[in-house]
C-alpha cells in the first residue's frame, strides 16, 4: 500500500513573505539601504555597529532562551501550529479583501501618490476601487 505523502500548511511567516508587495518592498528597501551605506562611509560605519549590536542582542537572547524553549518544545510546537492555522485563515481573509497585496510595490506606487501628503483618507477614497477590486 502506497503512503500518501501530506503537504504541511506553509507558515504565516512565509506566506507574508512571498506576497508580492512585501517581498518587492523588502528588495526596494534593501536596495536602498545597501546603496546609501555605499555612498555615505560615516554613516556606513554606524549602520555596521548597529547590526553588530542587534546580531549580538539577538544571539545572547537566544542562548538565553534556548533551555526554556527545549523544555517547552511539544508545548510550544503544538501552539504554533494552532496559532498559524489560525493566522493563515486570517491571511486568506485579508488577501480576499486587500488585492493590492498581490501587486508588486512599482504597480502599487502609481495608484497611491497621495503617500507624500500623507493623507490616508483621501488616498483610501481615491484608491478604493483599486483596493478592494
Amino acid at each position: 500500500m502506497a503512503s500518501v505523502a501530506v503537504d504541511p500548511q506553509p507558515s504565516v511567516v512565509t506566506r507574508v513573505i512571498n506576497l508580492p508587495l512585501v517581498s518587492s518592498t523588502y528588495d526596494l528597501m534593501s536596495s536602498a539601504y545597501l546603496s546609501t551605506k555605499d555612498q555615505y562611509p560615516y554613516l556606513k560605519s554606524v549602520c555596521e555597529m548597529a547590526e553588530k549590536g542587534v546580531k549580538t542582542i539577538t544571539s545572547v537572547a537566544m542562548t538565553s532562551a534556548l533551555p526554556i524553549i527545549q523544555k517547552l518544545f511539544v508545548a510550544i510546537d503544538m501552539l504554533a501550529a494552532f496559532a498559524n492555522i489560525y493566522a493563515c485563515k486570517g491571511l486568506d481573509r485579508i488577501e480576499e479583501r486587500l488585492p493590492i497585496l498581490n501587486q508588486p510595490s512599482t504597480q502599487v506606487s502609481k495608484y497611491l501618490t497621495c503617500f507624500p501628503n500623507l493623507d490616508l483618507d483621501v488616498c483610501l477614497k481615491n484608491n478604493s476601487r483599486f483596493l478592494t477590486s
